[in-house]
């Protein structure tokens, strides 16, 4: 039997794919004059990506958003330190959504699976780090939606 939440579980993956595939990985601030470069900017930086991660998941009680963040800062500067700059991004639906599950996303994009392997073969200081954030982090990782998905386009 199919519940109503899995037809929203599989919307919400949807449309986090769609917007996600758009992304860049960053935020800024672009101002009307500068759309046009930006666009561009943009559209040659999503021809690079291959695939993606995607987490969709919830802050269980005793977790705070500062402390999440933090671990995925400390988690990125792994991947800044090795050359292939930040690479996993935070988001998160917003405080007047009626969504009362997977309220947040972690987002990393790659340009091929062999960078994918090669950005987590980092050595044992990130294995150390892994298993640690494995071990804090194991009720999101056991109830987490986690798709990875591949460009098709």
């Amino acid at each position: 039997m199919k519940l109503p939440f899995d037809s929203m579980k599989n919307s919400l993956v949807l449309a986090c794919i769609i917007f996600f595939a758009g992304c860049t990985g960053t935020s800024s601030d672009v101002t009307t004059e500068e759309a046009p470069q930006a666009d561009t900017q943009q559209s040659q930086e999503t021809e690079d990506i291959a695939q993606m991660s995607i987490h969709l998941f919830d802050l269980p009680e005793g977790i705070t958003e500062e402390e999440y963040l933090a671990d995925i800062d400390t988690l990125n500067s792994f991947f800044i330190a090795s050359g292939y700059g930040k690479n996993y991004s935070v988001l998160k639906v917003s405080d007047a959504s009626e969504a009362s599950q997977y309220r947040y996303a972690l987002v990393s994009s790659y340009p091929s699976a062999e960078a994918y392997a090669a950005s987590h073969d980092q050595g044992p200081e990130y294995d150390a780090f892994m298993d640690k954030i494995y071990d804090k982090y194991a009720e999101i990782i056991e109830s987490e939606i986690y798709r990875k998905v591949f460009a098709i386009n």
